[in-house]
C-alpha cells in the first residue's frame, strides 16, 4: 500500500516533517508515504506514469483514491469506481479468501 499526501492538514503544500508525522501518527511504514508536490511540479504526470487511476465515467479523479492490487502479479483488482467489486472490503476479502 502507498499513501501520497497532496496536502497538509491546512490544505497547504505537504513537507518532508509533515509527511513524517502522518506515517507517524497512523502508525504507517515511512517508506511508503509520498509527497505529492502538486500540478505546477508535474507530479501527477508523474505518478500517472506508473500508476494508472481507472478513473470512473466521470471522468474525475475523486480523493481519496483507493485501488487494491493483486500481490501476484501487481495488476488492479479494485480501483475506486471502476471493476468488478462495489467496494474496497468486498476485494480485499476476495483477494484474502484465494
Amino acid at each position: 500500500m502507498a499513501f501520497f499526501l497532496g496536502e497538509n492538514q491546512y490544505r497547504g503544500q505537504p513537507t518532508l516533517s509533515y509527511c513524517k508525522q502522518y506515517s507517524a501518527q497512523y502508525g504507517l511504514p515511512p517508506d511508503r508515504v509520498f509527497l505529492d508536490y502538486g500540478a505546477q511540479y508535474g507530479a501527477w504526470e508523474t505518478l500517472f506514469t506508473y500508476v494508472y487511476p481507472y478513473l470512473p465515467p466521470s471522468g474525475e479523479l475523486t480523493l481519496p483514491w483507493e485501488a487494491v492490487l493483486d500481490g501476484k502479479n501487481l495488476e488492479y483488482f479494485y480501483a475506486l469506481g471502476a471493476g468488478p467489486h462495489k467496494d474496497v472490503n468486498a476485494a480485499l476479502n476476495e483477494l484474502l479468501s484465494q
